[in-house]
């Protein structure tokens, strides 16, 4: 055929993807692809592009290739083991997740695009493709087992069956469960979620929640999603932060809670001296509870509300990673406490983007 093309690019895997990763970004930027800092490609996996662009502290597994004319992964993607995603262009945002097993591929045409925003999530076993495009917004999440199809063709259409190609777009902060299958020419409005094992077509609007085989709207504004009361918020945080405290505990952390600081440590081991992480904690405002900080600067400082921008710059001048729940966002210095709130805050949804903004 005029148009095949290898579905394993076994040239690739055999000239660079058995190399370690150190030598192999080191090959990859004399090929001419832009690899930042702090990039980490796991065994036997790929490259193929011929323009590619890859941010900071990207991470790929093993096994996995990535394939297309047009490359762009973001700064702080995670790409799991044995993914394949093969389109013409493809563009990952910042901080997105894509897990073990995921499949972007199949039919499609030269100026196919599967274009994923900042702080998504597509769980293991997801088979998508973009037939012609498919749009993910910002923080939305794709659970596993799902199919994104842009394509509905396959018995004859001289013989009247349909065949339909037609792209998908799937707002910001959107929730697909388990099982969903969404076909072509579906769009998915900011906000809503949509039930395990659902058939999704045609539009939902925002804030919506859709469930069923085929999707039916069963919840709207103003009755989904809820509003949260100042109060109730006030409880939920105070909820989430013993949760992480029992959760650092049975870990085998030691925590003690002095006033609104926490100070948590590692017990001794052979080879490595103790250290204590302290972590400062506010359900009030950010200001009064940083003129409280004593000589002992804590590591994290974690609030509810909205931290004002001239308070974050002086945190992270002195190094301390402040998390902002309200405006879900955090700075770009990061140290081990810090990384395992974040880890625990996306247990409830809690997702954030690094500031300033790239």
């Amino acid at each position: 055929m005029l148009t095949e093309k290898p579905r394993i690019p076994i040239r690739s895997i055999l000239l660079y993807g058995l190399w370690p990763g150190f030598i192999k970004v080191r090959l990859y930027r004399l090929k001419g692809y832009r690899i930042g800092k702090g990039v980490s490609i796991g065994l036997g996996s790929v490259i193929c592009g011929d323009h590619v662009e890859v941010g900071d502290h990207t991470s790929i597994g093993f096994l996995t290739i990535i394939r297309g004319k047009k490359i762009r992964l973001g700064p702080y993607v995670q790409i799991g083991s044995m993914t394949f995603l093969d389109t013409p262009h493809l563009e990952i945002g910042e901080g997105t997740k894509i897990n073990e097993q995921v499949f972007v591929g199949g039919l499609q045409s030269p100026d196919s695009r599967f274009i994923v925003g900042r702080n998504c999530l597509i769980m293991q076993m997801s088979f998508i493709n973009p037939a012609q495009s498919i749009v993910i917004g910002d923080d939305s999440g794709i659970g596993g087992h799902c199919l994104l199809f842009g394509h509905s063709s396959f018995l004859n259409q001289f013989d009247g069956y349909a065949a339909d190609f037609a792209p998908i777009e799937i707002g910001n902060s959107v929730g697909l469960a388990w099982r969903v299958f969404v076909l072509p020419g579906t769009k998915i409005g900011d906000g809503t979620m949509v039930g395990a094992n659902s058939l999704v077509s045609g539009t939902i609007p925002p804030s919506s929640m859709a469930v069923g085989f085929p999707a039916r709207i069963v919840g709207k504004p103003p009755v989904f999603p809820r509003k949260v009361s100042h109060e109730e918020k006030v409880e939920m945080f105070r909820n989430i932060v013993a949760e992480l405290v029992r959760f650092l505990v049975g870990s085998g952390l030691e925590c003690q809670k002095d006033g609104d600081l926490y100070v948590i440590r590692k017990p001794n081991g052979r080879w490595r001296r103790p250290k204590n992480w302290r972590m400062q904690v506010t359900d009030a405002d950010p200001r009064e509870a940083a003129k409280s900080l004593g000589p002992s600067q804590p590591d994290v400082f974690l609030s509810l509300w909205e931290i004002p921008v001239d308070l974050r710059d002086s945190l992270t001048a002195k190094n301390i990673v402040w998390i902002d729940v309200a405006r879900k966002e955090q700075p770009r210095i990061s140290n081990d406490l810090g990384e395992e709130v974040l880890e625990f805050l996306k247990r409830y949804g809690v997702r954030t983007l690094r500031y300033p903004r790239l």
